[in-house]
């Protein structure tokens, strides 16, 4: 299951609510706007990415390992191969190990 489509899922549902109680779903909005890109929690801090998961209704008890799977080395990964998050991001704030695949079969100087 992918996190982040639960994430999104999440806040829609959040907003439908609140918009029929009458109440203030401005945060909501923003968040919305926040999560057309696949790669919003890899660009903020932990602080600010609890906050925002509390809006969209997650439970506190539950932050911490939602957070996790939302910036799992599994979704980075993901997210580099389909071209969403670039490596020499300088807005990226989580990062993981990249290899250089030239690299991946070189053993010294020896020709073949």
């Amino acid at each position: 299951m992918n996190e982040f489509k639960v994430i999104v899922v999440m806040n829609e549902a959040m907003l439908k609510l609140l918009k029929d109680k009458n109440a203030n779903y401005d945060k909501n909005s923003k968040i919305k706007k926040f999560l057309e890109d696949e790669a919003f929690f890899f660009k903020i801090n932990k602080s600010e990415a609890y906050e925002i998961l509390q809006n969209v209704g997650v439970k506190k008890e539950h932050l911490e390992s939602v957070y996790k799977k939302l910036i799992a080395p599994n979704m980075f990964y993901d997210l580099l191969n389909r071209g969403k998050i670039y490596i020499n991001d300088n807005s990226l704030i989580v990062k993981y190990n990249t290899y250089n695949p030239d690299d991946l079969f070189k053993k010294g100087n020896k020709k073949y």
